[in-house]
């Protein structure tokens, strides 16, 4: 079904104002769907317009995926009198998240990306229908994370 299924090394691409539309977990596989793609960095293989450039709609794959050793956490920013006083962490079940975002009652924008042994954090933003906007982080523990991807769209420069 796609074009380019590339295992993740930095330099490929970046997940930055990337908006998550739907998730899928299948066995020991976690796959998040992106209608407006992701990024490609510029000069890499897959990439020769000098440029970094958006991709069509496009799939990133944790491969052998370990659910009880990843984490989702909201942070929402409390305030007396406009004066920020302290920011909370609640810890929520990535099943919740799945089922939230695949209902279209959350939607996710990626905005940091690192990697380390078995591990990918994400920090980035999360708006509700209901209560507004978190930032959020995620933990997903993983042996590697695929990128897949047909076309990348030239006339979508960073």
């Amino acid at each position: 079904m796609w074009k380019n299924s590339v295992e993740y090394t930095d330099g490929i691409m970046s997940l930055h104002d990337c908006v998550v539309n739907s998730v899928e977990r299948f066995d020991d596989i976690l796959s998040l769907y992106f209608n407006d793609g992701f990024w490609i960095l510029s000069d890499t293989e897959y990439n020769s317009c000098g440029a970094t450039v958006r991709t069509y709609k496009s799939k990133i794959e944790f491969i052998d995926f370990d659910e009880d050793m990843s984490e989702f956490y909201l942070f929402k920013r409390h305030y007396l009198f406009s004066k920020h006083i302290c920011t909370t962490r609640k810890k929520v079940d990535l099943k919740e998240v799945y089922e939230k975002i695949n209902s279209g009652a959350w939607k996710i924008e990626f905005i940091e990306q690192y990697k380390g042994f078995r591990r990918f954090l994400f920090f980035g933003s999360l708006t509700t229908k209901k209560k507004g906007n978190f930032e959020f982080q995620v933990v997903i523990d993983c042996e590697k994370m695929e990128c897949c991807w047909n076309n990348i769209r030239p006339d979508r420069k960073w």
